[in-house]
């Protein structure tokens, strides 16, 4: 009994290094596969302690449904994506953010 309580010891140090191997490869696969069940608008970003997927909408898209039933939708289709009622909303080029541009005729204030 010695010699095989040896032996399970000697092993145990490589079988928790295994564990820990498998547990962080399956937890990076969460958004890989399907973006972790995030829309297309969304950044899938993982919880390693956790394991939890979180949803985050990209710039240019806001969340329109819950903390846990994340809805990414185009900013400027909700309230003119925040800019006032005499501009135009847009979005950058390159970065996506909302641009407010000001309608002909009107002035910023």
């Amino acid at each position: 009994m010695v010699l095989h309580g040896r032996l399970v010891y000697a092993w145990l140090p490589l079988l928790v290094i295994l564990l820990q191997a498998f547990h962080g490869r399956f937890a990076e696969g969460c958004c890989r596969d399907n973006n972790g069940g995030c829309g297309k608008n969304a950044l899938c970003s993982e919880d390693r302690k956790t394991s939890a997927i979180k949803c985050i909408c990209k710039t240019g898209y806001t969340n329109t449904g819950s903390a846990v039933h994340v809805v990414c939708k185009d900013s400027c289709t909700i309230k003119n994506g925040g800019c006032g009622p005499h501009a135009a909303c847009s979005h950058h080029a390159k970065t996506n953010a909302v641009q407010c541009t000001k309608k002909a005729g009107h002035t910023n204030t």
